[in-house]
């Protein structure tokens, strides 16, 4: 999510309704945006990042 929506979010008090729907709006354009890219941008983020040669 964006640093933008982020900051309205934790601006909105925790007893506001209108943060939970805001929150699952976020969501919702979030996963928009992710179903939206290239398959190669979708695979290179689902894959592992680790580094093995510390490992050893």
């Amino acid at each position: 999510m964006s640093e933008e929506f982020l900051d309205e979010l934790h601006k909105i008090s925790h007893d506001d309704d209108w943060r939970y729907k805001l929150l699952m709006q976020g969501v919702k354009q979030t996963l928009a945006t992710r179903k939206s890219e290239s398959a190669l941008k979708r695979y290179m983020r689902r894959k592992s990042k680790h580094i093995t040669a510390i490992w050893k």
